[in-house]
């Protein structure tokens, strides 16, 4: 047994500091058990029996492999750590034969501390009953959240690590201000960035998949408008010289019956086609430590090898690594020589910290230097989002990207993993890096995002994609709108194409969603004061309309700024909304219980799936359904 455990060990190689963490948490262990009292005497008892010696003896023999406190503290720099974990792995094992717990390997801990949610950001998973399942966290590297320089620990001391028994889950998602009802008469002026975003949809999938209950889902994960966008819906063609479609219809609102529930679709032509000129495709792909488990870099491969089947003569494609240092793997490859691109995807290997800042500007570097005038230039950045090296916080991210928009290339981001995962970086990056967000939680998503959708996220079509809806308040006295809070504008950005918005692709639509507040309607709008200098510009108003929604975008093809406008009034009112709507609504129910929202009013999981029993659901709609019924 010694042998095969020194063998594994030398396998895996440590660093020095790697051997400090482990002997600090192997001298832990074997403190605790020093601290058993009466279990540890239970279980020499148990030896003794077996052994037809006594207790005593047994517990003696025990201490006599334990070194002095004083002198496993002068002396722990000059021990392998193998040569502590060999006595202990076998002592344990010996115990667990004896009392009968099963050890899954010599380093794992065992605790019986009370299970406790970890959900990060969430107040909801104190009370939780049942403990979301935790990722185990693996410390890949000294300078990965460790004692690396400037973060106050000494190169010869072990970082203090968790509590045993503790879960460690250090996911961040951004704290959620939700949408209010907003009273027409002093803010008339919705203003919306374009969002083509799926991420939020498919981590809370992952999270449901993995056994959290509602209460568990950190409610900054939760964004509606990406679940609401992750499907797709019937809207019409654009008609004419219109690049878009804008359609509206609205009904009484499923959680407040006060209330409708407007849903405003957006669509490009279904048979816009990718430029002629080719794309120069940058890859730039996370190999750190923390990227080394089979639901990142594993399915980072397989992901990227879904993409390459549709890339042609005309494509570039490089790619560039980063961990502790950036490397470029591969530079302007054609995109029909599969057979090479897939031989570097295959070579990828997870090891060291992440500079992800390096990677970056590395990345806008080649992408810059392989540029197709009015062709596609775009980064595709996957990664967990643990940066630790380099930029790490999320304003140094927003103030780079910022200022690299200007060269023509966009940045898309795909977010890959559990445990760690930083989702609040990868949406600063893929928001001002004129980009779109994705997860990638299994092989199907990877398929959806990197064949089906190709051209909807690589290609751009239409750029700073910005509606602006203006209420009637002689029609409607309060509104709400669903999601977007970090996609919100100030009324006079509309206008001013210096403002960055929403990149659309081609073969893409996106949902708005309000909650309106009818001026017949016993619904409470929000009170104001009435000002000393205002007057009512509407009170004379005898429209019947209800807004009027604009539409503004820069188009790819010809770089001109173009406008639409649609007006929206009660004949857009239905007692039987399309399965379009229906659908719809039942995904902000469900986003709005999982938030926690304080507008959910009678929401409930059975009324969603009532909604959706009565339709006829396609794959991706059923899959929804499904992940409802196991909450």
């Amino acid at each position: 047994m010694d042998d095969k455990i020194r063998a594994a060990y030398d396998e895996m190689n440590p660093t020095a500091e790697q051997e400090e963490r482990m002997l600090a948490r192997l001298m832990a262990t074997q403190a605790g058990a020093e601290n058993a009292g009466e279990s540890e005497k239970a279980v020499a008892a148990a030896q003794a029996g077996a052994q037809g010696v006594s207790a005593a003896d047994v517990l003696a023999g025990a201490a006599a492999e334990k070194p002095q406190a004083g002198a496993a503290s002068r002396k722990r720099r000059n021990v392998r750590a193998w040569q502590v974990a060999l006595p202990l792995a076998a002592c344990f094992a010996l115990v667990a034969v004896l009392v009968g717990v099963t050890l899954t390997g010599p380093l794992e801990e065992v605790s019986t501390a009370p299970a406790s949610s970890s959900s990060p950001s969430s107040a909801k998973s104190e009370t939780s009953e049942t403990q979301a399942p935790q990722a185990l966290y693996i410390q890949d590297s000294a300078t990965e959240e460790g004692y690396a320089p400037g973060n106050g620990y000494a190169p010869d001391e072990p970082e203090p690590g968790p509590e045993p028994g503790a879960p460690f889950n250090t996911e961040e998602y951004a704290a959620v201000d939700e949408n209010g009802f907003v009273n027409t008469r002093t803010q008339p002026l919705s203003t919306v960035s374009a969002d083509v975003d799926t991420a939020s949809y498919c981590n809370v999938r992952r999270m449901i998949n993995s056994g959290y209950r509602l209460e568990d889902i950190p409610d900054g994960a939760v964004r509606a408008e990406e679940m609401v966008n992750y499907f797709t819906y019937d809207y019409a063609e654009p008609k004419g010289k219109d690049l878009f479609s804008m359609q509206a219809q609205a009904s009484t609102c499923p959680w407040n019956d006060d209330t409708q529930l407007l849903v405003m679709g957006f669509a490009t032509r279904s048979e816009a086609t990718a430029t002629d000129k080719g794309s120069n495709l940058v890859f730039l792909i996370d190999v750190s430590g923390s990227m080394g488990s089979a639901d990142k870099l594993d399915l980072l491969k397989q992901s990227f090898k879904k993409l390459v089947d549709n890339l042609g003569e005309n494509d570039r494609v490089s790619i560039v690594t980063y961990s502790g240092q950036e490397e470029v793997v591969l530079e302007g490859a054609r995109g029909d020589d599969r057979q090479g691109i897939l031989k570097a995807i295959n070579g990828l290997r997870a090891s060291g910290s992440t500079n992800g800042e390096a990677g970056l500007r590395m990345a806008y570097d080649i992408a810059e230097a392989n540029y197709i005038e009015g062709g596609v230039n775009r980064i595709v950045m996957a990664s967990d989002g643990d940066l630790n090296v380099g930029m790490t916080s999320t304003s140094d991210l927003y103030d780079f990207v910022e200022g690299k928009r200007d060269t023509g290339v966009y940045l898309s981001v795909l977010g890959f993993g559990s445990g760690n995962y930083k989702d609040t970086k990868m949406e600063v990056l893929a928001d001002h890096g004129n980009g779109s967000y994705h997860y990638i939680d299994c092989v199907d998503e990877a398929e959806r995002v990197f064949s089906d959708r190709l051209t909807a996220n690589l290609v751009p079509f239409a750029d700073d994609v910005k509606v602006q809806v203006e209420f009637n308040p002689s029609q409607v006295k309060a509104y709400r709108l669903v999601g977007y809070e970090n996609r919100k504008l100030n009324a006079e950005d509309f206008t001013d194409d210096s403002v960055d918005a929403g990149d659309v692709g081609p073969n893409s639509q996106f949902t708005l969603i309000y909650e309106v507040v009818l001026a017949d309607s016993a619904y409470e709008a929000p009170e104001v004061r009435d000002l000393k200098y205002s007057t009512d510009a509407y009170s004379g108003n005898a429209s019947a309309d209800w807004l009027t929604c604009d539409l503004r975008y820069r188009a790819f093809s010809d770089n001109a700024v173009h406008e639409q406008e649609l007006v929206v009034d009660k004949k857009n009112s239905t007692a039987r909304p399309s399965d379009d709507w229906k659908f719809a609504s039942a995904v902000v129910e469900f986003a709005m219980l999982a938030s926690d929202s304080k507008y959910q009013g009678t929401a409930s999981l059975d009324d969603v799936l009532d909604r959706l029993d009565g339709m006829d659901l396609s794959e991706e709609r059923e899959g929804f359904k499904e992940l409802v019924e196991k909450v």
